[in-house]
């Protein structure tokens, strides 16, 4: 397959993502709870996604170009309701990543979203959420090694990362956010 094809494919996946997101910013409750309009699109996106590599392969560099892996890595990034396709895309990226057919830094904000979803510190510090109303990493496995883990994937020194972004606020009622975040991690199978 060609870039060509993975982009034009991709592409009203992604826009249907998008649009979703700047309607629930425009309602005010992007940061209250992944609302189920979000989680549908994020489902549909994945799955048809999933059809495409199950016919044609994983997008990678050498089959996607860098514009068709990044829109593949975004719907695989949002399918946090499909722990098991989220899994699989990352044992695919490493593979991809070891032929130097992947982008690294993708990898990072993937073994990250996955080790925070089931309960585990992140390694790379991609991964922030609300605490005390303001965004601050998540728990991260040997700080003292974290800068080292993410140059090693082309992030840079975790000082140099923003935390605060003008778009997002925090939750209206951070525990009743907290008590259904726990509920949906039990429901998709994060978390037993």
């Amino acid at each position: 397959m060609s870039p060509q094809f993975w982009e034009e494919k991709l592409a009203l996946m992604i826009q249907r993502d998008h649009s979703m997101r700047e309607v629930l910013l425009s309602r005010g409750v992007l940061s209250d709870a992944y609302h189920p309009e979000m989680e549908k699109i994020h489902i549909e996106n994945a799955r048809k996604l999933e059809a495409l590599i199950e016919k044609h392969g994983f997008p990678v560099l050498s089959n996607a170009g860098e514009k068709g892996v990044r829109n593949s890595w975004l719907i695989i990034q949002h399918a946090i309701s499909l722990p098991d396709f989220m899994r699989e895309c990352l044992t695919q990226m490493r593979l991809a990543a070891a032929a130097q057919d992947y982008v690294l830094e993708l990898i990072a904000y993937t073994e990250d979203r996955i080790r925070v979803f089931e309960g585990r510190p992140q390694l790379y510090g991609t991964n922030l959420d609300w605490v005390d109303g303001e965004l601050k990493l998540t728990p991260v496995e040997e700080p003292e090694k974290l800068d080292l883990r993410r140059k090693s994937f082309g992030l840079p020194p975790i000082s140099k990362v923003q935390t605060q972004y003008s778009l997002e606020r925090p939750p209206k009622d951070a525990a009743k956010k907290k008590k259904e975040y726990e509920i949906w991690l039990r429901k998709t199978g994060w978390r037993s």
